[in-house]
């Protein structure tokens, strides 16, 4: 009987640990494009910070690097899950349309990623956690010259991949 007790237990313990380490974590991610937003959930935490970062492309308007609305409260949510995370850092990419001249369109896309990362900063992120580049009109989003394809490929974004690729998330001293 008391063996019978003990394995209960063992398996209680054991279950109670597994469950433990896949804690569902619900994190905010965009469902469309006017900037609402839904809770998603995730099984596993280290999944959040990823999905979020895909999906957390800023778009700004013609010869513009001024955060909206949207934007800021997407990057708000975005500072909430850098700040619990010390050991991750980042890049953002700022990028432009076509339009303008290439030394302009960089000098712009610059402004986008600084405008970006300074937002991030203010709201408590690690400075040295944030890297800019500006790739200009050099990598659009969406081929096209027409309104569609402009307003699309004036951006800010966070490439988790791209990320990892470079080194610029460290996974190796998450805790």
């Amino acid at each position: 009987m008391n063996r019978i007790a003990l394995l209960t237990l063992a398996a209680a313990v054991f279950l109670a640990s597994a469950c433990a380490r896949h804690k569902v974590k619900a994190t905010w991610e965009p469902n469309d494009p006017d900037g609402a937003d839904t809770i998603v959930a995730y099984t596993d935490p280290e999944d959040a910070l990823p999905k979020l970062l895909k999906h957390s492309v800023l778009h700004f308007g013609f010869d513009d690097a001024t955060l909206t609305a949207a934007d800021q409260k997407m990057l708000q949510r975005l500072a909430e899950a850098l700040k619990t995370r010390p050991w991750v850092s980042i890049r953002i990419a700022g990028h432009c349309d076509e339009r303008g001249t290439a030394e302009y369109n960089m000098a712009l896309g610059q402004r986008r990623a600084d405008a970006t990362r300074n937002y991030l900063v203010a709201l408590g992120v690690n400075p040295d956690a944030v890297d800019t580049v500006s790739f200009g009109a050099e990598v659009p989003a969406m081929p096209g010259s027409n309104e569609e394809a402009w307003a699309e490929n004036r951006r800010a974004e966070f490439n988790p991949a791209s990320a990892e690729l470079y080194g610029f998330v460290n996974t190796e001293a998450a805790p």
